[in-house]
């Protein structure tokens, strides 16, 4: 499956967030600076992922706008993941894809695993449960 994938920042340069192309509606270029986790503005939710990552630098480039998730409480809203750079597309196997210690449930509950490579590990985002967790 294809992925986006961006850089949490220069503190953690090893570990990168990858988000399922599959669930992405489209790329946008954005000039936001949100401080939180979670902003809503005008029927949109804004989601920031250095923020829920408890980054020091909360600047984010990117807009990843989801498709539409349906949740059962909730009526459909237009979700935007505000990212870091996304430095690049990367298909990854699902058999690659390892499940996270249950130690890590914290922060990084919303991710469904990570991928290692000779440089890099890669977080597996989970969209659906971030969404339905926050919103």
């Amino acid at each position: 499956m294809k992925y986006f994938i961006c850089a949490l920042g220069s503190a953690l340069r090893k570990i990168k967030i990858g988000i399922p192309a599959e669930m992405t509606e489209r790329i946008v270029a954005v000039t936001r600076i949100q401080g939180v986790v979670r902003e809503t503005e005008n029927q949109e939710v804004f989601i920031s992922l250095p923020a829920l990552l408890r980054q020091k630098e909360t600047a984010a480039p990117h807009g990843v706008i989801l498709k539409p998730l349906v949740l059962e409480s909730q009526p459909v809203v237009k979700t935007t993941l505000l990212t870091p750079k996304i430095d690049a597309e990367m298909e990854i196997p699902e058999e690659g894809i390892h499940s996270l210690p249950k130690a890590m449930d914290g922060i990084y509950r919303h991710f469904r695993g990570a991928y290692c490579t000779d440089l890099n590990v890669i977080l597996i985002l989970n969209p659906q449960k971030l969404v339905e967790e926050i919103i």
